[in-house]
């Protein structure tokens, strides 16, 4: 690790799933990562991963680590959130154990030739306008940027906010032929889960008012319909969102729980710890190979996190609000009815340049400037700049319905892009009757 060679080096502060998923993408970029283990133990616990996530894991050539790490297809998933009343949401998970994850992944960068230094402690980081300084090994070593995967300690990139204080209690059993699907159910002072494999179950037990159970106890096991097995304390963790006040400062940036920390709800934690390495990985590539674009490649990095912060916090401010848990995406709400839709409409969009993520670097383009502060380009593989150039001056409905047709989208696709973009003001409503 010769100081000589600092531009090809960044250092990683950690060695979980998200870790592995930046060097990984950093490695095939060519750099060098050095991740930093201070050999903490990892509570385990069942993952959820939703099937829409698995496009990352092929993007980070990871994708046979789930194999390696024992995971299982399982369909659907219980909802008993609202009065214990049991219903099926659609679709595909993959559930695998994190920690079994985490060591497959590393064990793959470390066969890739990134290098993992042991230490006690992670000193304080010294960031510099043209790379990062940190003590490893009692020796001081300049670094191109660093990584903070210190997941919730966040040792790199305090100070950190915190949204209520859930903390989850997680408990497992082995349980051959178990319950694979996932429940979830509210309890008295907070709410439960269950995750399964072939031959253990993983429970999780969230509450809010300091409640340390040592057992799950009956009305638990009755909401969640578990079998009577025993099942042994694993830990405790925080379970309430998280995150940096700066995710991203100069040549440091901060990925996963250390960016933002999900609440074990939303099913989201690996899939934003993926989508960040990735992201990530991309703003430290801009910052070697296209200087010029440092500005627009910190700011994307920031509204990206700060975006995924507002709506989860949304999402979860609306479930205590006792509405009820929903995986329909815009795209698929059936409420959104072409009938309904205005005869004429005209694009109404704001633009203005910022970083966009356009392979495998941040790059300065136009983008849809949204009302809630957050920046819009693309919607799924849809560039939503194509609405200005048919709508810039008023087209009837059935001639966009009709355009679109052509944009291998059907016709109940693009109602939905229509009425999305309507409730986000990219496109107005232009009828006479509107106009008044």
């Amino acid at each position: 690790m010769s100081s000589s060679n600092f531009k090809n080096d960044i250092v990683i502060a950690g060695v979980g799933v998200a870790a592995a998923a930046v060097a990984m993408r950093l490695l095939s970029c060519g750099f060098r990562p050095v991740l930093l283990s201070r050999g903490l133990p990892c509570i385990g616990g069942i993952e959820a991963i939703p099937e829409s996530a698995l496009g990352l894991f092929d993007a980070l050539s990871l994708t046979h680590v789930l194999q390696t790490a024992g995971g299982v297809w399982v369909e659907g998933f219980e909802n008993a959130w609202q009065d214990n009343e049991s219903v099926i949401r659609p679709g595909r998970y993959i559930h695998v154990d994190r920690a079994s994850l985490a060591q497959a992944a590393m064990a793959l960068v470390i066969d890739r030739g990134a290098v993992i230094v042991s230490c006690n402690t992670l000193t304080p980081l010294d960031v510099e306008k043209e790379w990062v300084r940190v003590m490893v090994g009692g020796v001081e070593r300049r670094f191109t940027a660093a990584i903070d995967a210190t997941g919730r300690s966040a040792i790199w990139s305090r100070p950190i906010k915190r949204h209520q204080r859930e903390i989850a209690q997680i408990f497992s059993a082995e349980c051959p032929g178990s319950l694979l699907r996932g429940r979830i159910a509210r309890i008295p002072g907070g709410w439960a889960y269950r995750l399964g494999l072939p031959d253990a179950i993983a429970v999780g037990v969230v509450t809010s008012d300091g409640t340390c159970l040592e057992q799950v106890n009956d009305q638990i096991r009755e909401s969640l319909c578990l079998p009577q097995t025993q099942l042994r304390l694993l830990g405790r963790r925080p379970a309430f969102p998280q995150w940096a006040e700066e995710p991203v400062s100069g040549r440091r940036l901060a990925i996963g729980d250390a960016a933002l920390a999900y609440n074990p709800m939303a099913g989201q934690g690996i899939r934003f710890a993926l989508s960040s390495a990735l992201a990530a990985a991309a703003v430290v590539r801009t910052l070697v190979e296209s200087p010029d674009d440092k500005d627009y490649a910190t700011q994307f990095y920031s509204e990206l996190v700060n975006g995924e912060r507002q709506k989860h916090l949304s999402s979860i401010n609306s479930l205590y609000a006792h509405e009820s848990l929903s995986t329909s995406s815009q795209l698929a709400k059936s409420s959104f009815s072409k009938a309904a839709l205005p005869s004429t409409i005209c694009y109404s969009g704001q633009t203005k340049m910022t970083g966009l993520y356009i392979n495998g670097l941040i790059q300065p383009r136009e983008a849809i400037a949204l009302r809630d502060g957050n920046v819009v380009r693309w919607l799924g593989s849809f560039d939503l700049l194509t609405l200005r150039d048919l709508c810039r001056v008023p087209v009837s409905t059935a001639t966009l319905l009709e355009q679109l047709s052509f944009k291998q989208m059907t016709e109940a696709e693009v109602v939905s892009l229509i009425w999305w973009c309507l409730e986000r003001n990219i496109l107005s409503n232009h009828d006479s009757s509107f106009l008044g």
